[in-house]
């Protein structure tokens, strides 16, 4: 297919739902969670998150919302990105992708983040790149989906 901006955008908004999106964030809370619990373990303090926070975090991951600045709000500014909402200001889609980058590929010894190829299959990876790139980054992907 020859893709416009326009007809891409109405791809990934039918691609990319509010369904998909949440399970999205969900599988994400749960990698960063995981990850979090395993460091606190490495560090002997796993039991130093108290009753009332793991309650909360439940919550946060039923419901996908977190309340202020954070991943969670990260992720859904580059899901609108990716379904067609106009960036507004480029130094704070940057932030947004960083802090994305940072909490899932960056190792405790490193500085910079190693994203594997395999993440910009993903419903999160695919906005990233529309929001780093533009939305002709992903014509090859949108052409992919469209085969099978």
């Amino acid at each position: 297919m020859t893709w416009t901006p326009e007809t891409a955008y109405d791809a990934m908004k039918e691609i990319y739902t509010d369904d998909v999106m949440q399970e999205e964030k969900r599988r994400v809370f749960q990698q960063v969670y995981r990850h979090v619990y395993e460091h606190l373990e490495d560090l002997a303090a796993k039991d130093a998150v108290k009753q009332e926070v793991e309650d909360r975090m439940q919550l946060y991951k039923a419901y996908t919302f977190m309340p202020g600045d954070n991943l969670f709000q990260s992720m859904r500014y580059v899901f609108l990105l990716a379904r067609g909402e106009k960036e507004r200001d480029r130094a704070v889609t940057q932030q947004h992708l960083q802090r994305i980058y940072r909490a899932l590929f960056s190792a405790a010894g490193l500085k910079n983040p190693v994203i594997p190829d395999s993440f910009w299959e993903t419903p999160l990876g695919v906005s990233c790149l529309v929001a780093d790139k533009g939305i002709e980054a992903v014509y090859p992907i949108l052409d992919e989906m469209e085969i099978s």
